[in-house]
């Protein structure tokens, strides 16, 4: 790997490269061109006659070796992953006078020595920069590779400099690996693997071989279950000498307990009390308790938790005509089960529209049985009715029959 210099190692590496490029063979001009590492707007174009310029313009993070290992990292040992650098540059010619023509041909130099090294290698690193660097020693190839500029980059780039353009020419350097200071942690080689070195067990499907529930189901296979009603909780090793079920509900501080009954492994029944014993409706969640004698103790597990959702129920007189006011809108009053508990939301809905409960508009919060509301300008005909507490509706489908069906009873007709 390499060291916090790298970055600095490799500039002065690539512009070794490019001196020797510019200042010895037969193209090279008299008098030497020198070679400098310096922002844009920095260079000073009055001092020397003959200049190339290599200039560092951004930085990125090379994405598929983010997350990596470093390479010399042994099996079993963990290490925090290097610091995996691209690097940008840019190459460009200062000539005094305006000779565009001996620019173009330090270019034309400059790119070739920078294209005929595809790879820094180690032994040309290790000339350059092994005296204040160790990037030599990096076991990933640093490459290079030439990048198109596109018109609008060139003139963000230099624009941004506030400086004239001049002729250049980009390539990236790919990936300088910048190590970490934290140690890796080398643990000691495991010798035998569980009891008498036979490895771990294994069973041959992939449901948990500890109790779990998946699903709460409700009668009919409705969307929601109602007091009084049974609810077959489904899972996997749920047969135990005793079964309770935990009913927890965000607006309470303790959970319902109730008694599990029809007891099997793959699922159990539970009973919803009616009356309600304070199960407001809403969204719950439920889960298991397990109890076995294990050596003469009562050994006890607990089951994930699964939603339920326990609706409302309508106890007014259904179905119901209701006339409309001298403004074109109703007034419903309506009694429901289980009663409201301070902080759930109330609303009626009437086919699609959905009204707030009359004390929402009051800042008052909405609790008991008896609820009332206000549709305005509401039009004459049939509707169906759906009360919704704490995000659950009641039940407006007939799911006992198929089809399902809504329920006939659950409906308004709104009269002139």
């Amino acid at each position: 790997m390499s060291d916090a210099r790298a970055i600095e190692a490799v500039t002065t590496t690539l512009m070794q490269v490019i001196d020797d490029a510019v200042n010895t063979g037969p193209q090279a001009f008299p008098g030497g061109v020198k070679v400098i590492a310096k922002p844009p707007h920095e260079v000073e174009t009055d001092v020397e006659p003959l200049q190339v310029n290599l200039f560092l313009y951004r930085t990125e993070i090379d994405a598929a070796l983010r997350n990596e290992d470093p390479l010399d990292v042994m099996p079993g040992e963990t290490a925090n992953p290097p610091l995996p650098l691209v690097l940008y540059y840019l190459i460009t010619p200062y000539v005094q006078g305006g000779k565009d023509l001996d620019a173009h041909r330090l270019l034309g130099l400059a790119s070739r020595a920078v294209n005929e090294q595809a790879m820094l290698t180690p032994a040309l690193l290790g000339d350059a920069s092994g005296a204040f660097s160790n990037v030599s020693t990096q076991l990933d190839r640093i490459r290079i590779t030439w990048q198109v500029l596109a018109e609008n980059d060139i003139y963000s780039l230099w624009s941004a400099f506030q400086t004239p353009y001049r002729l250049s020419s980009a390539f990236e350097v790919r990936a300088v690996l910048i190590d970490g200071r934290r140690p890796p942690r080398a643990p000691a080689p495991v010798l035998t693997r569980g009891e008498a070195d036979r490895g771990p067990d294994v069973q041959s499907d992939i449901a948990s071989p500890f109790p779990e529930l998946a699903a709460a189901v409700p009668v009919n296979n409705q969307t929601a279950a109602r007091l009084g009603e049974s609810v077959q909780l489904l899972g996997n090793h749920l047969s135990a000498q005793a079964v309770t079920a935990l009913l927890s509900h965000p607006l309470l501080a303790d959970p319902v307990t109730i008694a599990a009954a029809d007891i099997t492994d793959a699922a159990v029944r539970v009973m919803l009390p009616n009356p309600p014993q304070g199960m407001p409706a809403g969204l719950w969640s439920v889960s298991l308790e397990l109890t076995d004698t294990a050596g003469g103790q009562q050994v006890s597990t607990a089951t994930n938790a699964v939603p339920l959702a326990i609706a409302p129920h309508i106890t007014s007189a259904m179905p119901m005509n209701v006339a409309r006011d001298a403004q074109g809108g109703i007034a419903l009053a309506l009694s429901c089960e289980p009663p409201v508990v301070a902080g759930q939301p109330v609303y009626l809905i009437l086919g699609g529209r959905a009204v707030a409960e009359n004390r929402a508009s009051t800042g008052d919060p909405v609790t008991g049985s008896a609820l009332s509301f206000t549709v305005p300008a509401i039009q004459p005909g049939p509707y169906l009715l759906r009360l919704r507490v704490g995000g659950v509706d009641s039940l407006s489908v007939d799911r006992s029959q198929l089809p399902p069906r809504f329920d006939p009873s659950q409906t308004v007709t709104v009269t002139p």
